[in-house]
């Protein structure tokens, strides 16, 4: 690697490419990405935590009933943690 940085050309081409990674990476919007909350055992556990998930990125949705294999029982709440677009 020693050789290589001392060609003007080899020098050109790795600081253009440093350049050209740092300018897509700088300019790039974070990933939207919704994700689902843990499970809570009751409606208010699960309304007591959204607070926890407000940001300056991402929103909670309302609780909703999570249900057995089969949706014969309720076995939680859980809530949606959405991106916000800007």
């Amino acid at each position: 690697m020693a050789k290589i940085s001392r060609r003007p050309r080899s020098r050109n081409v790795i600081a253009a490419v440093a350049l050209a990674g740092g300018l897509v990476l700088g300019t790039a919007s974070p990933a939207l990405a919704d994700y689902s909350s843990p499970m809570y055992p009751t409606m208010a556990a699960c309304k007591a935590a959204r607070p926890t998930y407000v940001s300056t990125w991402t929103s909670p949705q309302q609780c909703y009933p999570m249900y057995n294999w089969n949706g014969t029982t309720v076995v939680g709440y859980a809530f949606l943690v959405k991106t916000r677009n800007y």
